[in-house]
């Protein structure tokens, strides 16, 4: 690909916008994608964009910002879940199911009752990549950043409460509160996200690029740093193809994380044959 070819996307301002909102949401939700991967959240982060769907639906219908409408959903889900796990004796995947999937049907419920039902159905379910606003990148921005400072603050006790809860409570960390906290900073990861791939393939640009990077690496700090670059290198492709050829950019740049995931994965394998 010739250098005009490679700078031919960036002479539209609704491109250069595009490039620069799902890269930040790419890096993102890989970052935050290597905790689901590594604790198996993947049907969490699927019930929690969900619930944001309704949160975005109730939002359009009262005339607020859609990220006040998604991310007050998305956070009750992820701190229900805590609380549904220490009082419920139905297990947590059901409880879950039944939570997100009513939650969901609610979302289309209140979306038919707009004028615009059809438009903003599609837009939410498969994401508006294009029609990323100035002001919504600055509020993607400020979401990183907060979650870059959270991360790299509360790191080692996040890493301590996943992945040994019992030892965390013996030596007096609040595992409660850390746990609410990292699956809320996954439900705001998928909130920004869902603007990029929808909430339909929003769980897939969280869990494929660190899915990607586990292949290759199990230390956590260098998985995060891979998964984040697989993450880039999916969206900023993904627009690629989905310039030159025409396809839906949500669904593109799923698509190409996935191309990825498969092409590591040949990789090792021939390396280890």
């Amino acid at each position: 690909m010739s250098l005009e070819l490679i700078l031919e996307p960036f002479q539209y301002s609704f491109m250069v916008r595009a490039f620069i909102g799902t890269g930040l949401v790419a890096i993102v939700a890989a970052a935050i994608g290597t905790f689901v991967v590594l604790k198996g959240l993947a049907f969490m982060g699927d019930a929690i964009s969900h619930t944001a769907f309704t949160g975005i639906a109730l939002a359009l219908l009262l005339g607020i910002s859609i990220y006040v409408g998604a991310m007050f959903l998305a956070l009750i889900t992820a701190l229900g879940v805590v609380f549904l796990t220490r009082i419920s004796k139905v297990r947590n995947d059901t409880a879950l199911a039944i939570l997100f999937t009513g939650v969901f049907a609610l979302g289309i419920v209140l979306l038919s009752s707009s004028p615009g039902f059809v438009g903003d159905l599609n837009s939410l379910l498969l994401g508006s990549v294009m029609a990323i606003q100035t002001q919504e990148i600055v509020v993607i921005a400020a979401f990183a950043v907060i979650l870059a400072v959270v991360l790299g603050v509360f790191f080692q006790r996040f890493v301590f409460v996943s992945f040994d809860p019992v030892g965390a409570e013996a030596v007096g960390i609040p595992t409660s509160m850390y746990q609410s906290l990292l699956l809320s900073l996954i439900a705001i990861a998928i909130v920004i996200s869902i603007q990029a791939v929808g909430v339909v393939l929003v769980v897939a640009l969280l869990i494929t690029p660190a899915a990607t990077a586990s292949l290759l690496t199990v230390r956590l700090k260098p998985l995060i740093f891979l998964s984040s670059i697989f993450g880039l290198a999916s969206s900023s492709l993904g627009l690629y193809v989905s310039y030159f050829f025409g396809a839906p950019p949500g669904a593109t740049i799923v698509l190409v994380a996935t191309v990825l995931f498969g092409l590591v994965l040949a990789v090792v394998k021939l390396r280890k044959a």
